[in-house]
């Protein structure tokens, strides 16, 4: 019974999210929101330039929106649509930084690995081969994490100081 409760619930909640309204930027002076979809209908409140709306639906050349206490129509010509997807201007320090340290950080670690596990290789005159392998311990990929954080820091915060500078 509680999966199946919970199993209702996350599909009231996915539901929810997939009906995502619409979001709109006013482009006059100041735009009148009227109480039915025609430009003899009654205003009922105005709008002023650059305010943010979301759209309860769109019918037509019309769009439905609620204002604080009523719901109106507006003409959608004089609105702009916001994109959700549209890419946003990227720079600054937190750009450069996430950017460059999550990549930068993985390879240090995998260089770091790789050399010890070469450098491991003890020369001993003993063995067939001419080397015996070095067993990597747990305190060895805890020492080169660590490395490999800090050499991954300070590539963070040079890009990110870059980024930011490119900004000026």
């Amino acid at each position: 019974m509680k999966l199946i409760k919970s199993n209702w619930f996350l599909l009231l909640f996915l539901s929810t999210q997939l009906t995502i309204s619409q979001t709109y930027i006013v482009k006059p002076k100041t735009l009148n929101v009227r109480a039915e979809k025609n430009k003899e209908s009654n205003v009922i409140a105005k709008m002023n330039e650059n305010d943010t709306i979301k759209a309860i639906s769109v019918e037509g050349d019309w769009v439905k929106i609620s204002t604080s206490d009523k719901q109106g129509f507006v003409n959608k010509n004089y609105l702009e649509e916001i994109k959700p997807n549209e890419p946003q201007i990227k720079s600054g320090f937190k750009y450069g930084f996430s950017k460059v340290f999550s990549t930068s950080f993985i390879i240090i670690l995998i260089l770091l690995l790789g050399y010890r596990s070469v450098k491991g290789r003890v020369k001993d005159g003993r063995r067939s081969k001419g080397y015996r392998e070095y067993d990597i311990s747990f305190k060895d990929y805890i020492v080169d994490g660590f490395y490999a954080l800090i050499i991954a820091l300070f590539i963070g915060l040079v890009s990110g100081i870059i980024s930011w500078i490119k900004t000026f």
